[in-house]
């Protein structure tokens, strides 16, 4: 900052040490928004395809930690003046809290670049004097106006003394706002410190806050993923899956969200980056999850579910794997892949066994931990099989019973005639009833 502002700065302080006087909402919001503007992480000067590291933000924290003293020091001033019975128009209050959550939240994790442990330190306190100037107990109370009630763990909310006790609705979209005008698709990445806070604001939304605010969060989650930096598409997809397990289903399938999600996620099935996929898998299923449960789908007969367009590029990709990291993930993904399709799986069970033949048969440690899962995915098929068996011998029992019949005389591995013993039963046991 100038030093002309500076003296502003100076001056001003000392008054509000003095003065009894009423606080000059208009002169303190020009001084606090300069402050905050001083605090912000500088946009890059590097070029988009060139990632930054910790060099670029050399000094920005040192220079940042004065500024950010001066913000807690200006709180103050307004939490000891409100204490004092003067009364603050909403419209300065919102000007204060959307400036300082933005700024301080810049800062709040030392192990970011442009960060260190003083500044951190400080832009908690900073965060906690908001929550005290708003009579709130916590920063996710401050922005998005819920919290449980202690004793009946049910949603309340939360009422703000200077507002007539309406109902307060939170500070929430007024910060999403306010960062939008950096976390546009064609200048995020000059302003990396936004897309963290973008993802701290996200972690505060539940399922009861989280709706209105996808205009604001869907489409930084899904070009920050499209980004060809592996770091940045592994924070799109953390933000992906929040949404999906945190926005009620209905409301992601009736505005076409959830589509629009998995068709952006599919692309990235190709990938080869264990780190990305570690991601991208829970992600894709909970968005195929959101997509199957549609009932608009129920009773009818379809080529190919969501789920099976997981499952053939999976399959597609364990096929001859070498890298023992991805097949380790392989494995770990295709049990949970063949859980969530249910008896679906069954139409690819030629693939699946000749995938669990090969991983079967593949040395990984003396853990076994891939082979292991590959057990599972085959016990998961097993009881597939007896479900689907049981719905055919409810539907046609004397049908099944032909085709059934001398069916534990057919020649087979060993580790496969108990199932054909199992499915003997089950028709049996349906003739006998």
């Amino acid at each position: 900052m100038e030093t002309a502002d500076d003296e502003k700065i100076i001056t001003l302080l000392e008054r509000l040490k003095t003065s009894s006087e009423n606080i000059n909402e208009d002169e303190l919001i020009s001084i606090l928004s300069a402050t905050v503007k001083s605090c912000h992480v500088p946009c890059r000067d590097a070029p988009e395809d060139v990632p930054y590291d910790a060099t670029e933000f050399e000094n920005v924290a040192r220079e940042a930690e004065m500024h950010l003293c001066i913000l807690l020091r200006l709180l103050d001033s307004i939490h000891k003046a409100k204490k004092e019975g003067q009364k603050f128009s909403p419209q300065f209050l919102k000007g204060v809290i959307v400036g300082c959550v933005s700024v301080a939240c810049e800062y709040q994790d030392s192990s970011w670049e442009w960060s260190n442990e003083q500044a951190a330190i400080t832009s908690r306190d900073i965060l906690n004097k908001l929550c005290d100037i708003c009579e709130c107990d916590n920063l996710q109370i401050l922005l998005t106006g819920r919290q449980v009630a202690e004793d009946s763990k049910e949603d309340v909310d939360v009422k703000r003394k200077e507002t007539d006790n309406e109902d307060f609705k939170g500070y929430m979209k007024f910060v999403l706002e306010k960062l939008s005008e950096s976390l546009k698709k064609t200048t995020w990445k000059s302003y990396p410190a936004v897309k963290m806070v973008y993802l701290h604001m996200l972690e505060l939304l539940d399922h009861r806050t989280i709706g209105k605010h996808l205009p604001y969060l869907l489409p930084p989650a899904l070009f920050i993923t499209d980004d060809w930096e592996k770091s940045n598409k592994a924070l799109g997809l953390s933000a992906l899956r929040h949404i999906l397990t945190k926005t009620p289903s209905s409301e992601l399938r009736f505005y076409g969200r959830a589509a629009v999600i998995f068709d952006a996620l599919k692309p990235h099935l190709y990938a080869r980056d264990v780190e990305v996929l570690d991601k991208l898998y829970p992600t894709i299923l909970e968005a195929a999850k959101i997509l199957e449960a549609d009932p608009s789908l129920a009773g009818k007969l379809r080529s190919q579910t969501q789920y099976e367009v997981i499952l053939e590029q999976l399959l597609r990709e364990m096929y001859g794997e070498q890298k023992l990291a991805l097949r380790s993930l392989y494995s770990r993904t295709l049990p949970e892949v063949i859980a969530a399709m249910g008896i679906v799986a069954l139409r690819w069970s030629q693939d699946l066994m000749e995938i669990f033949e090969d991983y079967l048969a593949t040395y990984d440690g003396q853990n076994a931990e891939d082979r292991i899962r590959i057990l599972k995915a085959v016990n998961i098929i097993s009881q597939e099989i007896e479900i689907i068996v049981q719905l055919l011998c409810d539907a046609a029992p004397q049908t099944m019973l032909k085709a059934c019949h001398g069916i534990t005389t057919v020649p087979c591995h060993d580790k496969c005639r108990s199932v054909l013993e199992r499915i003997s039963a089950i028709v049996e046991s349906k003739e006998i009833k």
